[in-house]
């Protein structure tokens, strides 16, 4: 005969069940990436982020008068995204992008794996730069 009782047991089922149904993960925000162009007044056209044209966020928590409007969701995100491109057209069309440069990333990995020492690595660094400068001259 078993030494636990059957409630007793059982007691481990309870919080196993509430942690099941305890949610791990936030939902992603849902923000538009898009951007469109916008003339102004005087006949100029800018890029805005389609987020910045919605409204303000509201008063959800009724601080009346102390209450600032906040940007809506994204457009933060988007503004600070349209500060770092280097051509703002990018945002609306992109533009094909080039082939990676695998030399640097071949170079570290190889370093690792084979664990050169400094004074190797710098003289293969001198080889590799003066071959590329015998290119670029030819």
């Amino acid at each position: 005969m078993s030494m636990i009782s059957a409630p007793a047991g059982r007691c481990w089922l309870l919080p196993l069940a509430l942690l099941a149904g305890c949610q791990t993960h936030l939902e992603p925000v849902s923000y538009s990436p898009d951007f469109q162009h916008k003339t102004l007044a005087n006949g100029s056209t800018e890029i805005l982020p389609v987020e910045c044209l919605k409204p303000a966020s509201k008063d959800d928590f009724g601080l009346d008068e102390d209450f600032v409007p906040l940007l809506p969701p994204g457009c933060a995100n988007n503004l600070t995204l349209m500060r770092m491109v280097e051509q703002p057209d990018d945002l609306a069309h992109g533009r094909p992008t080039g082939p990676t440069m695998a030399a640097p990333v071949g170079r570290a990995a190889q370093v690792y794996i084979e664990g050169y020492d400094r004074a190797e690595l710098r003289r293969r660094q001198d080889e590799q730069q003066a071959r590329a400068d015998r290119q670029e001259k030819q």
